[in-house]
């Protein structure tokens, strides 16, 4: 695996982000980007699922990139509770779609918490995506959610011991999708994943590959 730390802008702001791609890529490979969790509880780029995420795809064959929101790290601005955090997604977007041995066309979307409501919350966000993975989303970013009337194919993981996310109540939330979300459940894991990252790697990354490859 090949790591390398990236700038780039949006709006006028800097952020800093991570590529990383297989050693032994044979041609250009589907990348993936990926949103952390919460900036004002911890969440960055080096977040625990985040890593494992990323590192799980590119053993498999793919690209990531994997940035920090603004106003965390060395990223530039100040946190906005998800109301413009979408820039610097679409903006990441370009950067890997441009990335040298990356397949442009072939291009997924993968949040964790409070990166999967910025992903739900946008639309321009959402139709960059061939496929979605949303990892612990919380049940109130979905009633007015503009993917509920996307096709994109999508995938939701949660665990049954999530207290913020209360997993049993996703599927209900899912019925007025056009098209339903494919929704897993993991026994065992709360909202934070520690030690239950092998449960869940496989199956984001069996997901990404049924539609990206």
């Amino acid at each position: 695996m090949r790591q390398s730390a990236v700038s780039f802008k949006a709006k006028g702001l800097n952020f800093e982000g991570i590529v990383a791609m297989p050693d032994d890529a044979g041609g250009p490979v589907p990348g993936v980007v990926i949103c952390h969790p919460h900036p004002l509880f911890g969440g960055n780029m080096d977040n625990n699922v985040v890593i494992a995420v990323s590192f799980s795809l590119v053993e498999q064959g793919f690209a990531t990139i994997r940035f920090n929101f603004r106003g965390v790290g060395n990223s530039e601005g100040e946190h906005t509770k998800g109301e413009q955090e979408h820039q610097e997604i679409l903006s990441a977007f370009e950067l890997l779609k441009a990335w040298p041995g990356v397949d442009g066309r072939k291009l997924g979307l993968a949040g964790y918490s409070f990166g999967t409501s910025v992903i739900l919350g946008n639309a321009a966000v959402q139709k960059k995506a061939k496929s979605i993975a949303l990892i612990s989303p919380p049940i109130r970013a979905f009633p007015d959610s503009p993917l509920k009337k996307a096709k994109t194919p999508t995938l939701i993981i949660s665990g049954d011991q999530d207290k913020l996310v209360q997993s049993a109540e996703l599927q209900p939330n899912l019925d007025a999708f056009a098209r339903p979300p494919a929704l897993q459940i993991v026994a065992g894991a709360d909202h934070f994943w520690g030690g239950m990252e092998r449960q869940l790697i496989g199956p984001v990354t069996d997901f990404f590959a049924e539609h990206l490859k």
